[in-house]
């Protein structure tokens, strides 16, 4: 699989362009200011000195999580088409069942846990830098304990429990942005009522919940814990977030987020489920994160529901993401369901598009020249930026937060240019290992600069020269050949030459 298309600055200059051309114009009566931040880059040389500057800034991800589910037997089977399709979506993931406690001991008798399938997921995520959500446990059904742990006394059941939440946490250690300790599903989509308490029967325990959440706690100190529930937003009253505030509001200081499982079936009604999210969000004092989004709806009013949902979401700030399950149609999925962005031949949905559409209206795209100062201002959404400066590339974050956030970013465009002393007036730089002599203008003593330009004579970049020395390397564009100048400050040239473009 090709992981390397994120990294090549011809992808993202690709990007950069096309991101600035079709942006969706963004829907009225939604307020995102809470989403968004004021930042103050400021290009500096690996001195101090400032750089003025062209650059190009893109959004990369949100600190707002989209997520979706993400299957071993489709990224393995169909390599880079089901990687580029994810990737295009969602820049979260979510193992489907491959940390689940039956499927790594999917053995009549008791095994040790084969973690290969889960391995491959999160060792693909940690290479393109997607956050994982891992989870423990499910509560519900007999069918999702290991079958060789369904008969086991009281004791042993619990002490397999310890063994699975040790064994998993410990392997996976570092590599999880956040843990879902208990998944607590329903017996068929549209249950009215709370699955029943499977783990707190076959463990003896009715503090099952305290325990497990302690027990992680101890292995992973550090990670967040989410408890994700079924029906909590998408019942017809409130019955059943009451159920869930009362269960779980004694436990708040232990766990992190509410994860609120969206199986909205064929209504999804936002003055059905706006309410119970904030009802539960000011009651246990936690955000809410949406899970395991599908819905049936009319096929032809779904991608307008979904729009509809996204937006409520990312509008409410006691809401930190949503994360999709059923988005790929396979040919073990549901027919009836309307939610998926791939359909059953591996083309795009206008569910998928719409997605795509809404999410790209919250990617910040900027581009200009840094002030005398070498500082540029903008306004954006919180989340991870590429920030394009010539061909030299980096990343920053944009943190939620109050006031302007200041980014110091060091420019490498000066540490490949060797100053050499010549004779007098003359001076010898080395640019990418080829010697240019410079003569200098009579007693000149300030500040010489570095400048590229396109070839129809667009500055791109101008960059001061260190008089104490010091090596710039000029990183070949991918697109374009670019002139390099060496000036004074008054702009008169005394190097001309080119840097070609890769092929």
């Amino acid at each position: 699989m090709n992981l390397l298309f994120h990294n090549q600055p011809s992808y993202f200059i690709l990007m950069f362009v096309v991101a600035c051309f079709f942006t969706r114009t963004t829907a009225q009566n939604y307020d995102y200011s809470h989403r968004k931040r004021d930042c103050e880059l400021k290009i500096i040389t690996s001195e101090g000195a400032p750089v003025i500057t062209l650059i190009g800034i893109a959004q990369l991800s949100n600190d707002f999580a989209f997520g979706g589910k993400i299957s071993s037997k489709e990224l393995d089977t169909l390599e880079g088409e089901y990687e580029q399709q994810f990737l295009s979506y969602f820049d979260y993931g979510i193992p489907k069942e491959e940390m689940e406690w039956e499927y790594v001991t999917r053995c009549p008798e008791k095994c040790d846990p084969d973690f290969s399938k889960a391995d491959f997921l999160v060792d693909w995520m940690q290479k393109i830098q997607i956050p994982v959500h891992g989870s423990l446990f499910s509560n519900g059904k007999e069918e999702w304990i290991p079958e060789w742990a369904r008969d086991l006394e009281t004791t042993a059941f619990k002490q397999a429990m310890q063994e699975h939440i040790n064994s998993t946490m410990d392997h996976y250690k570092g590599k999880i942005s956040q843990w879902e300790l208990l998944f607590e599903g329903c017996q068929k989509q549209n249950d009215p009522s709370p699955s029943s308490g499977i783990l707190q029967t076959k463990s003896g325990d009715p503090n099952i919940f305290t325990w497990i959440i302690d027990k992680a706690r101890e292995t992973d100190p550090g990670t967040g814990f989410v408890i994700n529930h079924c029906n909590i937003i998408t019942s017809n009253d409130l019955t059943i977030a009451d159920q869930f505030i009362n269960t779980f509001k004694p436990l708040s200081s232990k766990f992190d987020i509410i994860g609120a499982q969206g199986h909205f079936g064929s209504i999804m009604d936002k003055n059905s489920y706006e309410p119970k999210i904030n009802y539960l969000a000011e009651q246990l004092g936690k955000p809410v994160w949406l899970t395991e989004i599908d819905f049936s709806l009319d096929i032809n009013k779904a991608p307008d529901k979904l729009e509809e949902l996204m937006r409520t979401c990312f509008a409410n700030p006691n809401v930190g993401g949503i994360f999709m399950e059923n988005w790929y149609r396979s040919s073990d999925s549901d027919s009836n369901l309307t939610s998926y962005f791939i359909d059953s031949v591996g083309n795009e949905t206008p569910v998928g598009q719409r997605w795509r559409e809404v999410r790209n209206e919250w990617k910040t795209v900027e581009g200009g020249y840094t002030d005398d100062s070498g500082k540029y201002y903008f306004n954006g959404f919180h989340g991870k930026y590429r920030i394009l400066i010539s061909c030299f590339i980096d990343s920053f974050y944009l943190e939620p937060g109050e006031g302007t956030q200041t980014i110091v970013v060091v420019s490498h465009a000066e540490s490949g240019v060797d100053r050499r002393s010549g004779s007098l007036g003359t001076t010898e730089f080395v640019i990418n290992g080829k010697t240019a002599k410079i003569s200098l203008p009579h007693h000149y003593n300030k500040q010489l600069f570095l400048t590229t330009y396109s070839l129809s004579g667009q500055q791109l970049s101008r960059s001061p020269i260190s008089q104490k020395g010091g090596r710039l390397l000029l990183t070949p564009a991918y697109s374009c050949c670019r002139i390099i100048r060496i000036e004074t400050v008054d702009r008169k040239p005394l190097y001309t030459g080119k840097v070609m473009a890769v092929h």
